[in-house]
């Protein structure tokens, strides 16, 4: 089946009109409308505490708006404190909360001065599998958050594991964050959703990680797979890891082709994870 759709002219990109200019817009339009999301977000994903004046004064920015377009800031120390949490604990929750806003938007504007700011592809993507089927993996996550969460059922507020667990879950997103965010930043040229080759990045935490950007997806959907925990969400990741395992691969294949340095830098750098010890003798 694959190849048959691989044969359809409509996957040749090589065929699209102005499909540089094309591809830039609408890949920053995205990235644009994501960037505005996680802003109108910021008052419900964070919250406030209450001798924290500046958090409910830049939530009052927001107020004039409706409310599916800015959901109410949760009061997190009211709430929290009614289960016994000490005052420390909160102020801890809010700030690893307000961390990861920090990242994950600065990573949705990565991702579109990324697309502004990309080299002409060298090689461009032909083929079912190296156009559309990327964007299909790349969409997976998004689903699971379109599920229930149901982190409360498996540890209620009144046990102490569920202050432990979001402490270990934010910290891992924060650092999937983070390397994330620093991942993007150094690709930048190089970047595409497509299977293209366009600038071979060597530099940075590609000296180490062939795909970080990747690795920083599994963890991140790893914490949101177990904050919304269902056998469909599972089955998600599973796939999800799959598929850009295959996506992974495809990719490579492009840029040892267009690249004949990248034979040498496949010993020396991991795919996902750093090398224990480089392949070459």
């Amino acid at each position: 089946m694959f190849r048959r759709l691989n044969d359809l002219a409509i996957f040749d990109a090589a065929r699209w009109p102005a499909r540089e200019i094309v591809g830039r817009i609408l890949g920053s339009l995205i990235a644009l409308a994501f960037l505005t999301g996680r802003i109108l977000r910021l008052p419900n994903s964070v919250g406030y505490l209450n001798d924290l004046r500046w958090p409910q004064q830049l939530f009052g920015t927001f107020s004039q708006l409706p409310r599916w377009v800015v959901p109410p800031a949760p009061d997190l120390e009211t709430y929290y404190s009614r289960f016994g949490y000490s005052r420390d604990q909160i102020t801890l929750l809010w700030g690893l909360g307000l961390t990861l806003w920090i990242l994950i938007t600065g990573s949705y504007l990565a991702y579109m001065v990324a697309y502004l700011t990309r080299a002409r592809a060298q090689s461009v993507a032909s083929g079912f599998m190296e156009t559309l089927f990327p964007l299909l993996v790349a969409v997976l996550p998004f689903l699971t958050l379109l599920t229930d969460p149901t982190y409360r059922e498996w540890f209620p507020e009144r046990t102490q594991a569920h202050m432990t667990g979001l402490y270990l879950i934010l910290g891992v997103l924060i650092a999937a964050g983070v390397m994330q965010l620093t991942a993007l930043l150094t690709l930048r040229r190089g970047f595409t959703i497509m299977s293209e080759a366009r600038v071979l990045i060597r530099s940075g935490i590609y000296a180490r990680i062939r795909h970080p950007v990747y690795t920083s997806h599994f963890l991140l959907f790893l914490c949101y797979t177990l904050l919304y925990l269902h056998a469909a969400t599972v089955a998600l990741y599973v796939v999800f890891v799959a598929g850009q395992t295959v996506r992974a691969r495809i990719e490579e294949r492009k840029l040892a082709a267009a690249f004949p340095e990248y034979e040498e830098y496949r010993k020396t750098a991991g795919m996902f994870f750093p090398r224990l010890r480089d392949r070459n003798p």
